[in-house]
């Protein structure tokens, strides 16, 4: 009686395939983060890492756990976060647009 789960059938000619260990953040992100971080005025470590949470779902408790994937979706958050910071939100999609509209520039 074959068993498809049984544990002790002759091994596979094929390895399973091992997953990746997730690329890190590189250098030129790691810039970008920073400048990001230093326009919006958060300096401090904690709060920091509760906006990588926020903005990623990636808990990290060091820069160094920050995975490359993770880091781009940050950096794209923190962007959009300097350019809506200090702007008033009026829940008017015409007064909350970011550019100017063609009427605009007349």
């Amino acid at each position: 009686m074959s068993n498809a789960l049984d544990l002790f059938e002759d091994e596979p000619t094929e390895l399973p395939h091992r997953a990746e260990a997730p690329s890190m953040m590189t250098p030129p992100q790691r810039d970008a983060i920073r400048r990001e971080f230093a326009e919006l005025g958060i300096t401090a470590a904690v709060d920091q890492f509760a906006l990588v949470l926020d903005l990623t779902g990636q808990r990290i408790t060091s820069v160094a756990q920050l995975e490359a994937r993770h880091a781009q979706t940050l950096i794209y958050g923190l962007i959009a976060k300097v350019r809506t910071s200090g702007r008033k939100i009026t829940g008017n999609v015409w007064d909350d647009r970011e550019e100017d509209t063609w009427i605009d520039k007349l």
